[in-house]
Parts: structure tokens; C-alpha cells; sequence
């Protein structure tokens, strides 16, 4: 339900190509694996928010929102918060790697794609390197414990928040950085 509320669906194929282009242009090898998961979440809402209750009684919790990452960026390398994370996916894979970016809750993970398909996530807080066959698992994972206020997970995905500048709607939307 989260990946539906940023955006995606069943069968979601964006085009790619101009960045496919620029990819060619620059000598950086986007394998298939990497165009394939591209097309499919690029574009996608940066941040999902969503409420979760927690297993105390009163918790204020279920009243608080709370966004999961889905920031897929062209030039993710450059811009990730842990690039030192993506060179120890590189040393721990047995495959060449594509940087994608970052996903997660919370604190969101480096995340790089092998040319299999697996996807490596390397948080800055752990020492061990993740392996997934798909996005889905990794969410799985991520938000395993979390009791999901199931209710918020089919509201629109906008929520106002309260920033320096004032109160502001989140996520901010932008264009396919990828197209």
C-alpha cells in the first residue's frame, strides 16, 4: 500500500531514455537490471507518510506521522548522505553495482542494484549489507514490528507539517528527475 500511495502501480513502465541517453554519453554502464527497476519507481513521491501504533497503552504514536524514503536520483552518487555505504555494497557484492540512491524508514539506507536484479541496502547504523530480491522484501523488513494505522495508508499523500518558515505540505512533488 505504500508503493500505491507514492504512485506506483502494476505494470508502471516510465520512459527513461534521456537518461539512458546521457548514461551513453558519459560511459556509465545502466545494465538492464537498472533500467528495469527505473522504470518501474522512478518518479515515484520521495516520501510516503503513513501513522503506526506502538504497543503501549496511550501511546501518542498513532497521532504522529511518520514517511518512508523513496529517493531514486539520477545522480545518486554524488548526492547520497553515505557514499562511503555504496563502496562497501561495491566490496560486498559479487557483481557490479548501479547506485540508485536511498530508501527506508527512518533513517533510509544507501541503495544499489547488481546486475542480477538484487538489491543492496547499507544503512550508516549497521555494519552488515542487506540483499533483496525485490523493493517490496526490503520494506517488509524495514517496517517489520510496526503496526500500521491501515486507515492512512489509502489517504492522499500529502501532509502539512511544520517547518522554520512555517507550516509547509509535504512531500514536496517534483518531475522524473529520470526523464
Amino acid at each position: 500500500m505504500l508503493l500505491k500511495k507514492a504512485g506506483w502501480y502494476k505494470g508502471r513502465h516510465v520512459d527513461i531514455s534521456g537518461f539512458e541517453h546521457r548514461c551513453k554519453e558519459e560511459g556509465i554502464k545502466l545494465f538492464s537490471s537498472a533500467k528495469a527497476f527505473l522504470q518501474e519507481f522512478s518518479g515515484i513521491d520521495d516520501s510516503v507518510f503513513f501513522k503506526y501504533y506502538l504497543d503501549e497503552p496511550n501511546s501518542g504514536f498513532a497521532d504522529a506521522w511518520h514517511d518512508y524514503t523513496f529517493n531514486f536520483i539520477p545522480d545518486a552518487l554524488a548526492e547520497i548522505s553515505c557514499p562511503e555505504d555504496y563502496r562497501e555494497i561495491v566490496s560486498f557484492a559479487d557483481e557490479d553495482c548501479f547506485c540508485l540512491g536511498e530508501s527506508g524508514y527512518y533513517y533510509p539506507a544507501v541503495v544499489a542494484i547488481g546486475r542480477s536484479g538484487k538489491l543492496y541496502f547499507k544503512h550508516d547504523y549497521e555494519d552488515v549489507v542487506r540483499v533483496f530480491d525485490t523493493l517490496l522484501d526490503s520494506m517488509e523488513h524495514e517496517l517489520k514490528g510496526h503496526n500500521l494505522v491501515i486507515s492512512t495508508l489509502y489517504e492522499k499523500n500529502e501532509v502539512l507539517l511544520p517547518t522554520p518558515k512555517g507550516k509547509q505540505l509535504f512531500p514536496v512533488k517534483r518531475p522524473n528527475p529520470f526523464v
